[in-house]
Parts: structure tokens; sequence; C-alpha cells
């Protein structure tokens, strides 16, 4: 990490590794993490040896918004992945993939998570977006915490929340600004994945360095861009990154506050003018 945690990271960590310790006979699991959270958490589990059991989930496959969900000892009839440290752990998609086949032969293991999936639907009229769902969903006075992924769908937008979350949301968020809206518990099948809606964006730098690559993404100058790392406005992995000179690879994901957030796909191809084209995905 290029900062130090914040008095609440370091006692969400704590918290994290108690859960993990608690989960001898019965699964526990965190609040909703952030994907920074998240890193924090896995590290944290690393270091005192209690990452075994975790695994990140939000409700459906490939959620960035997850809880640190620890099953219970007896219902890990077999060995998963082993592991691994930083943000290709915390990330996994093996863990991932491990956790909902535990999920689809064991449906009774969903309900010992404290976490319900909703299905938001308006009235058809009216074309609502991320915004308006958040906005909505947060002036009633809810915390970010208790609250999963919002992915907007055709019908208005699917939800992840606590159990107490949702009978106060079916209760109280009736209208989404003009708009009328119903609410109803599902049921996803853990196979589901979070459809993600990306913009195909492709740039030359002189190099993969972050100042490069954010002045490229940005049209900002050198200067600029460099002073945006400095300031730590731009985070690589869910990390913030103060060194300018901190290369960018394949797979990074790169958010740069007011700009946007990229998942780096190439960096490798070499232009006629000797300059590096860096192929990536915004998020829509």
């Amino acid at each position: 990490m290029e900062n130090e945690l914040t008095k609440e990271e370091q006692l969400l960590c704590a918290r994290a590794a108690e859960l993990a310790a608690e989960s001898e006979y019965a699964t526990t699991a965190t609040p909703f993490l952030t994907p920074r959270e998240r890193l924090l958490v896995h590290d944290a589990l690393i270091r005192c040896g209690r990452a075994d059991r975790v695994f990140y989930w939000g409700g459906c496959r490939g959620c960035e918004r997850t809880m640190a969900v620890f099953p219970a000892e007896w219902r890990m009839t077999e060995i998963p992945p082993l592991p691994k440290g930083g943000y290709e752990g915390a990330m996994d998609p093996a863990r991932e993939a491990f956790f909902v086949q535990m999920l689809t032969e064991a449906p009774d293991l969903a309900e010992e998570i404290p976490m319900c999936a909703l299905q938001i639907t308006g009235s058809g009229f009216a074309s609502l977006t991320h915004r308006d769902f958040m906005g909505a969903i947060l002036a009633l006075g809810i915390e970010r915490a208790v609250l999963g992924e919002i992915v907007v769908t055709e019908e208005g937008a699917l939800t992840f929340t606590t159990p107490e979350m949702a009978v106060y949301l079916t209760e109280n968020l009736t209208k989404i600004g003009r708009d009328t809206v119903k609410i109803k518990k599902i049921q996803p099948d853990p196979q589901t994945e979070i459809p993600r809606k990306y913009e195909t964006v492709s740039v030359t730098a002189a190099s993969p360095r972050m100042d490069g690559v954010v002045r490229a993404l940005t049209n900002l100058s050198r200067e600029d861009a460099a002073a945006l790392v400095r300031a730590g406005m731009v985070e690589r992995n869910y990390n913030p990154v103060l060194d300018v000179d901190k290369q960018i690879q394949p797979g990074d994901v790169v958010t740069i506050r007011g700009y946007g957030k990229y998942r780096i796909d190439r960096t490798d191809e070499e232009t006629k003018r000797g300059r590096r084209r860096i192929v990536c995905r915004k998020y829509s």
C-alpha cells in the first residue's frame, strides 16, 4: 500500500479476522466492502493466516462490492484453490468459481449469508440511470456499507442488501425521481454474472508509465497529469498511486478521479513513431 490505513480500515481488518475465527461452526460475513476495502481485508487475512476460507461474494459473479464470507468449517468438504496475496488474490476468479459451485451444490448456504437480492422495476416510461437509483436509495438514510452492487437492467435495476434493509427498501422506496417503482425479493442463480458495459478506448503514450497513461486518457498536460498522481487522485487496482514512474500492466484497473475507471487490456503494441498503444475499456 502506498498510504497508511485509517483507523476505520484497521478496525475493519481486525473485525474480518475475528469473523474468520468465529466461523468454525457457523458461517460469518462482513458488511459489503468496496474493492479497496476488499484488498485491505484480504491482505490482513493473508498476514494472519486466515485467508484459506474467505470468499468474496456480492450475490452474483463479477460483483465488485462484496461481503467477505467465511463458510462454516464443516461445509468445506473440498479443498479450494490456495489463496494468493494482493490484488490477484482478492479478485481471484478461481476462488469465486469454487464458491459459486459450493452455492450451487448447497443452496442452503446462501441462506446463511446476510444478503438479499432485490429487483427494482420502474414504469417503463422513464430512463433511470445508476445515479438515479443510488441517489434515491441513499436519500432514505441508508449507509453504503449495507448496500452492494446496483446493476441497471432493461426492467429497472438489480441490487443487493442485507435482509433488514431489504424490508426497509421494500416498504419505503416507492419513487425514483418522478417514476413509480416496485420492489420484490428474488433469488438469482449463483452462476448469474453481473453485466458490465464498457467503451473501448485506444490511446498512445511514450511509455506505460502512470503519468503518461493518465495524460493520454485525460488529455491533460504531462505536468497536470503528474500532479493528479501525486495528489492521490489516481488508483491502480484500487490502491492510490503516488509514484508517477509506476508501470501499468495489462489487467490493471486504473481509476482517475473525475475522469473514470479503465481496465487495461494491452500495452505492448508499438506505433510507427515508437510510442506505446494503450488499449483499454472504460467503465460506462
